[in-house]
């Protein structure tokens, strides 16, 4: 064999590409329930409405859609598709493949914290006590039993700004009369016990309807206001859960 030829037995990274695609669109079908005439590109649109993928892994599917397409319908030397990916998009996909069928939890990543919530009524001395002893910044407020605000201390600072008098005294106040001093920026984000570490990241950086991206999501069983709070993930936790995803 000369230097100037291919090497025909070395094998072919069609192959381990191919094979994971195919894992790939296997899952989607199962999680969504398709048929086999659904396209993967629906497929993959439909599974980051619903949250099965994140926007990100949807777009990159559909890339990789594009690039089976290639492989599987190019032309071939004998028996040998002429098409070839890289090897870094093979470890990708791969990576990706591995990530959906075997997902990292994100409660599994960061380690269970305990949730500090309080009612409206509540004086507002107590979460100053909990700022000051736990060095907590953000406290779900609930109220019969669902979640009716996020109190953070951007909020406190914005309530002492206003009600500060000139004898740097402050009035007594509830922990409702300081959540109206919130802004659009103090809205959690609910989620729930199996959410997967890529989805929590994507639920972390994605605004809400208002415009705001949460500022804290609070993890539940079954991802909904009016349960009980089992953890919380914040922004300083997206590091360890981006490289988990």
């Amino acid at each position: 064999m000369s230097s100037a030829e291919p090497d025909r037995t070395a094998p072919n990274r069609a192959v381990p590409f191919l094979a994971a695609f195919n894992a790939i669109e296997g899952f989607l079908r199962d999680a969504l329930g398709a048929k086999k005439s659904d396209s993967f590109a629906w497929m993959a649109r439909l599974a980051a409405k619903r949250g099965v993928l994140t926007h990100d892994q949807a777009e990159t599917l559909q890339e990789y859609a594009e690039l089976r397409n290639a492989i599987s319908h190019g032309e071939y030397d004998n028996l040998r598709p002429i098409a070839e990916p890289l090897p870094e998009t093979v470890a990708d996909i791969e990576r990706l493949r591995d990530a959906l069928l075997s997902p990292a939890l994100a409660l599994d990543v960061v380690k269970q914290q305990r949730v500090v919530s309080f009612s409206p009524d509540d004086d507002i001395e107590e979460p100053l006590r909990a700022i000051a002893d736990e060095g907590l910044a953000q406290f779900p407020v609930y109220e019969a039993g669902e979640c009716v605000g996020l109190l953070t201390t951007n909020a406190i600072a914005r309530w002492v700004a206003a009600e500060l008098d000139a004898d740097r005294t402050l009035p007594a106040a509830s922990v409702a009369e300081v959540l109206e001093h919130s802004g659009k920026l103090d809205e959690p984000v609910f989620l729930p016990r199996t959410v997967t570490a890529a989805m929590a990241v994507e639920a972390l950086s994605t605004p809400l309807p208002s415009g705001a991206v949460p500022r804290l999501a609070i993890v539940t069983e079954h991802g909904k206001p009016t349960e009980k709070p089992i953890s919380v993930l914040g922004a300083t936790d997206i590091p360890a859960l981006s490289q988990a995803a």
